[in-house]
């Protein structure tokens, strides 16, 4: 075989070896992924992406690592609010998930890992948290003003300055935890000390 007969087999050979080690690569990087972070880069694809465009346009996606990590970059470029720990997170997940080699149809989530446990009775018998309406601001501003509106005066989502629901205080954690109507869930996203330190903020304004 000539030479140039070789070099068309190496290639061919690399041409076929080298997208199956970055799909077994990006498969790896899900068993990083555990199932809490897994929850959470779903409850950060709803929260910070699903503000302008649907988590199932997120999900019909298959693409390689570098070009999730250009879409990430791009979306902090138009104004996303995402931290540099959400954005390894979200690149991370999203590249092992969503590969081009995954199939079409991916099972669910709560296949791969455990479903997300809502805030329970027994973290609420060790008392009420109490919020911090200082700290409620800045994680109201992180999560909540892109449809909320600046200092909760409305905007896409409802206005929250002085509503009722402030002062059901079970009918607000209920809906923050678990969404409601247009809302997405936000239980996998914030904390319950986060979402306490928000109602503190909200009630003072």
């Amino acid at each position: 075989m000539t030479n140039s007969g070789y070099s068309m087999v190496f290639l061919l050979v690399i041409g076929l070896v080298g997208p199956a080690v970055v799909m077994a690569a990006q498969e790896k990087d899900m068993e990083t992924v555990s199932a809490a972070l897994a929850l959470r880069a779903e409850g950060l694809i709803i929260a910070r992406c699903s503000v302008c465009h649907s988590a199932d346009l997120v999900a019909q996606q298959r693409l390689p690592r570098a070009r999730w990590e250009a879409t990430v970059e791009k979306m902090e470029h138009w104004g996303a609010e995402i931290s540099n720990d959400e954005t390894d997170l979200l690149v991370r997940y999203l590249s092992a998930r969503y590969h081009p080699g995954a199939p079409d149809q991916l099972p669910p989530l709560d296949s791969e890992f455990r479903k997300a446990e809502p805030l329970t009775q027994e973290l609420l018998s060790e008392g009420p948290l109490t919020g911090v309406a200082a700290r409620g601001a800045g994680i109201f501003e992180h999560n909540c003003q892109a449809c909320h509106g600046a200092m909760a005066i409305g905007g896409m989502g409802p206005k929250l300055v002085k509503t009722p629901i402030l002062k059901q205080e079970d009918l607000f954690w209920e809906t923050v935890l678990h969404g409601r109507g247009a809302m997405p869930a936000w239980g996998s996203v914030l904390s319950p000390q986060d979402i306490a330190d928000i109602h503190a903020w909200l009630v003072t304004r």
